[in-house]
């Protein structure tokens, strides 16, 4: 349903337009019912107070599948979709200044991708918190089915969880 409403805004925008598929992965479906896409705002999924999580993609199912775990140890995470990198969602970046700490996570290497994006942004705000950027390390990988790719680059809820909870303190 996302890709379908990206290529329609795509077709419809005056701009050059890059849409990142992820192919045949089979990943979960996470909108249920239709709901509004527009260029350059992001959807926030589930509302919480201590930590903002900023996903993208196939991501985006396992970022709310970690904010479950989280909130069973008291950690109340807002979860957004961004499915727009450029342009960024500064008015949702703004909202997240208010959290403990804003995770990224992303299917792509942490150089130039969704966390940058975040980054250079808060990079520009007299406060922001902490920031961790979760995704592929600046290596080159090796190649294997998509399952243990993800959980090789600790793209998988429970390793977001391990990941944010070695980074967050309350």
């Amino acid at each position: 349903l996302e890709t379908v409403k990206a290529l329609e805004k795509a077709v419809k925008s005056d701009k050059a337009t890059y849409i990142r598929l992820t192919g045949s992965s089979n990943n979960p479906i996470v909108y249920k019912k239709d709901y509004n896409f527009e260029i350059g705002k992001s959807i926030e999924l589930k509302e919480g107070n201590d930590i903002t999580i900023f996903c993208t993609g196939s991501m985006v199912y396992e970022s709310l599948e970690a904010a479950k775990i989280l909130e069973k140890k008291n950690i109340l995470s807002r979860v957004v979709n961004m499915h727009t990198i450029k342009p960024i969602d500064q008015v949702a970046i703004d909202k997240a200044c208010n959290s403990k700490l804003i995770v990224s996570v992303e299917e792509h290497n942490v150089i130039g991708g969704l966390g940058s994006a975040i980054a250079e942004y808060k990079s520009s705000l007299q406060k922001s918190p902490r920031q961790l950027i979760l995704g592929i390390k600046d290596t080159y990988s090796k190649g294997g089915g998509y399952k243990f790719l993800k959980e090789k680059h600790r793209l998988t809820a429970e390793k977001i969880v391990e990941d944010i909870l070695n980074n967050f303190k309350k």
